[in-house]
């Protein structure tokens, strides 16, 4: 499932100054299974907790490749299988004794893949013709009075002095939630670690090196790295091959720190899970890095990604982390246009309380026209041309460019996630989830009741707009 659109200028600064990233590792052979692009020639064993792998014999013709996990949630095992019979061995396999499940190990494209010329210069007047809908909103165009992009800390004990950026007038998005007024009752994030799951991260960027999270025991087995971990090349290396998690880094948790932009969540912390490759990444992948945030202690993990295929192991594993109090928030998917295509795990946002669909808004308020809607959608945030960080080898005299996707909204409600847990660190994802959803702003978006699915608008915001500060206050008065 593609989830980003990316801007053109980006690619063509990365052509010019020959820092397009090396892939570490390259695309494995791929086939089509159920609708679905697949690893070729494997599939996932799901055994049961308390089974042990070493007890277990592989079906003929089958030969186990790696397993992770622990006694209480089980193993789940990648099998090498003869290429084109992956799922009559799945189904073979789901049969034995033990074993919970079996599935293909499906792959999920990188969130790069699409790609749309936007125009935002930072440096001059915005040329708003460059996007689908004329943009009204004040938020865009300038720095409302008083707002302390340029401080250290912006909580109320180091009074913030306003200093306006010429890069920093079109931060549209931590106006529109609301973030500042979050920031003026005390909580910034602090305390609180998000994981991104994603292409990695830039972990020496100016506006995030501040917020990288470090590990107190890098070599604990459930939860190894320094700052995070690399389940794609499988080392403690989590560094940005691609673009992508760092723009979404960024609008989770730039610092305040007077350079470049600030995220939702400016005092939180990053930990870097690299799950998607160059060119993508495979379930089993992207399971371990699911499982490794939970295991972890991280309270919101961003996932700006999503799969066609519906997978028992992503619903198996994100009940095991919510469970264990990660919050997983999920861009809902940008294929509107083409048919409003149900993306995965985000699917499963209507049976799994922690589970957070986000929806992209466009400056105007209105769903942008690239942002899936339906009931998986829990609220709905800024996504439209939103300016954050880039790697600092893509440009490095200017780090920062505008994206737009759901990919871009998700981390504007991660972020607000982290504002509830610095207020009120032992939330349940359920009890999150219920102030996102009381305290969304459905007026902005024209709803009439929250939800309200029945209307021409149906399921395009969820509850409505997410809102950091009436979040905050339900919070504070409830829990």
């Amino acid at each position: 499932m593609r989830k980003t659109i990316l801007l053109a200028v980006t690619t063509a600064i990365l052509a010019a100054c020959g820092t397009q990233p090396t892939p570490r590792t390259q695309a494995p052979d791929l086939t089509t299974l159920n609708g679905s692009p697949a690893v070729a020639g494997e599939i996932l064993v799901k055994y049961k907790g308390g089974v042990t792998l070493s007890s277990l014999q592989p079906l003929r013709g089958s030969q186990q490749v790696s397993a992770f996990g622990d006694s209480h949630w089980g193993q789940l095992a990648r099998v090498q299988v003869p290429k084109g019979q992956e799922l009559s061995f799945a189904e073979a396999y789901s049969h034995q004794a033990g074993v919970e499940y079996a599935e293909p190990n499906y792959w999920v494209e990188s969130p790069r893949e699409e790609v749309q010329a936007v125009s935002l210069p930072k440096t001059s007047a915005p040329r708003l013709q460059a996007l689908p809908s004329p943009i009204t909103d004040k938020y865009f165009v300038e720095v409302p009075a008083g707002d302390p992009f340029a401080t250290t800390s912006v909580g109320p004990a180091a009074p913030a002095t306003p200093v306006i950026y010429s890069n920093v007038p079109y931060l549209w998005g931590i106006h529109r939630t609301r973030a500042p007024q979050a920031w003026a009752a005390g909580y910034t994030g602090q305390g609180v670690t998000v994981a991104v799951i994603d292409e990695g991260v830039d972990l020496t960027h100016e506006d995030l090196a501040a917020n990288i999270w470090t590990n107190p025991d890098p070599t604990n087995p459930s939860c190894p790295g320094q700052h995070g971990y690399d389940f794609v090349d499988d080392d403690a290396d989590p560094s940005d091959t691609g673009g992508h998690g760092t723009h979404v880094a960024g609008t989770i948790a730039a610092a305040a720190n007077g350079k470049g932009v600030v995220g939702q969540a400016p005092e939180a912390k990053i930990a870097a899970v690299r799950a998607l490759g160059y060119f993508g990444g495979s379930n089993y992948m992207l399971v371990r890095a699911l499982k490794y945030a939970a295991d972890c202690g991280f309270k919101v993990a961003n996932n700006s990604w999503g799969s066609g295929a519906k997978s028992k192991a992503f619903y198996d594993v994100i009940s095991y982390g919510t469970q264990k109090g990660t919050v997983y928030v999920f861009s809902a998917g940008n294929s509107f246009r083409e048919g409003n295509r149900l993306s995965w795990p985000v699917g499963y946002s209507p049976v799994i309380p922690g589970l957070i669909g986000v929806g992209a808004t466009s400056a105007n308020n209105l769903r942008a026209g690239f942002s899936d809607a339906g009931d998986y959608v829990t609220v709905a945030a800024p996504g439209q041309g939103i300016l954050s960080t880039i790697p600092t080898v893509q440009n490095p005299g200017d780090p920062y460019a505008y994206l737009q996707g759901t990919s871009m909204a998700a981390p504007q409600v991660s972020g607000v996630v982290a504002l509830l847990f610095s207020a009120k660190p032992n939330l349940t994802p359920l009890q999150v989830r219920v102030a996102l959803e009381q305290s969304a702003n459905a007026v902005l978006t024209g709803q009439l009741a929250k939800p309200d699915y029945r209307t021409q608008n149906a399921g395009w915001y969820g509850y409505g707009l997410v809102d950091a500060k009436a979040a905050l206050d339900y919070v504070l008065a409830n829990y």
